[in-house]
C-alpha cells in the first residue's frame, strides 16, 4: 500500500505542478513494480468503458441493506493483536509468528476445523491456524512481484479456496487444503486479478478490482465486467458484504493522499444493475 500510494502521490504532484521529475519518479516505480500492463489496461477502460449509471430500487431493499452502514465503516485491515482478540477464543491465532503483519478483511476464511489467512504484508504468507497450532506457507515469497495477498475465499463445497495476489503480480490461483497441509494448485487469472474482495452470490463468484485513481468493477470468474458508478468508478473495492442472496453491497475506498473519500455500492446479481451509489459517511443514509 505504501507504493502504491508513492505512485499516486507523485502522479498528483505532477498534475499539481506539472513537474516532470514527479512523472518520471511515478512511471519508474511502475515499471520496477512490473505494472505496465496494468496502467495501460486502465487507460483502455477509461476510455472504452465509461461508469455505470445507477437503475431506482425499492425503497425496503435500500432501507434494509443501509441499516447495516455501521458495518461498512468498520476497519478493513486487522492487525496480529486485533485478529487473537477477535479469533483467539476458537483458533490458536497467537501462534502467528511474531512478525505477521496484518491481514485484510477479506483474507480470512473458514474452512473446517480451521482458520486460512492470507498476510497482508511485505513477502506475505499464508496461515492455517486450528485450535491446536499454526503453519505457514511461503509460495509467494517466491513468486515475481507479489507483495500482498489481497483476498481468500472458500472455492465450492471440497476444501478448495482461491487466493487474489497484489501488487505487481495480480493474479488469481486455485488451493486446496488436505489435511492440516495448504497446497498450491494452479493459476486461474495470470493478469490483471488482483482482487481485494471475493463473494459467492446464487453459487457464482463475483470479484471486486483494486485499481487505485483508475476504472474498477465487480467480475464474474468468467470475466463479465461491471463497471462501478461515477463516484466509485476510480476508488479500489475494499469489501463486499452480501444481502438476501442477490444484493452485493460494495465499499470503494480512494487513498488518503488523494482525499480519502468511501462509497457504497449496491449491485443486483438478478438485474446485473447497480442500484445505489454514493459517498459514505458515518451515520448517513
Amino acid at each position: 500500500m505504501a507504493q502504491r500510494a508513492c505512485i499516486t502521490s507523485h502522479v498528483q504532484h505532477f498534475s499539481e505542478t506539472k513537474d516532470v521529475l514527479s512523472l518520471v519518479r511515478a512511471l519508474t516505480l511502475i515499471v520496477r513494480q512490473g505494472r505496465t500492463i496494468e496502467l495501460m489496461y486502465g487507460g483502455y477502460c477509461s476510455l472504452f468503458h465509461p461508469p455505470s449509471q445507477v437503475a431506482p430500487c425499492g425503497e425496503e431493499v435500500r432501507t434494509s441493506i443501509l441499516d447495516h452502514r455501521d458495518e461498512f465503516l468498520h476497519p478493513a485491515v486487522l492487525t496480529r493483536e486485533q485478529l487473537i482478540r477477535v479469533y483467539g477464543g476458537e483458533f490458536k491465532v497467537c501462534s502467528l509468528p511474531a512478525d505477521f503483519a496484518c491481514a485484510r478483511l477479506h483474507n480470512i476464511c473458514r474452512m473446517g476445523d480451521g482458520l486460512i489467512i492470507g498476510e497482508y504484508g511485505e513477502d506475505s504468507r499464508i496461515a492455517y491456524v486450528t485450535s491446536e497450532g499454526c503453519s505457514i506457507n511461503e509460495h509467494y515469497r517466491a513468486v515475481a512481484y507479489v507483495r500482498h495477498i489481497h483476498a481468500v475465499a472458500r472455492y465450492g463445497d471440497a476444501e478448495k479456496f482461491l487466493v487474489a495476489t497484489g501488487d505487481g503480480a495480480k493474479v488469481l490461483d486455485l488451493w486446496v487444503k488436505t489435511g492440516g497441509e495448504l497446497r498450491f494448485v494452479k493459476r486461474l487469472r495470470r493478469y490483471l486479478a488482483g482482487f481485494t474482495a471475493v463473494a459467492r452470490v446464487k453459487g457464482e463468484y463475483y470479484f471486486g478490482s483494486d485499481f487505485s485513481g483508475r476504472p474498477n468493477f465487480i467480475e464474474t470468474l468468467q470475466g463479465d465486467k461491471y463497471f462501478f458508478p461515477a463516484k466509485a468508478y476510480k476508488l479500489f473495492v475494499t469489501g463486499f458484504f452480501v444481502f438476501h442472496d442477490r444484493y452485493i453491497a460494495s465499499v470503494n475506498n480512494e487513498l488518503t493522499v488523494s482525499g480519502g473519500r468511501k462509497t457504497l455500492s449496491i449491485f443486483d446479481v438478478v438485474e446485473r444493475r447497480f442500484i445505489l451509489c454514493d459517498y459514505l459517511h458515518s451515520g448517513s443514509r
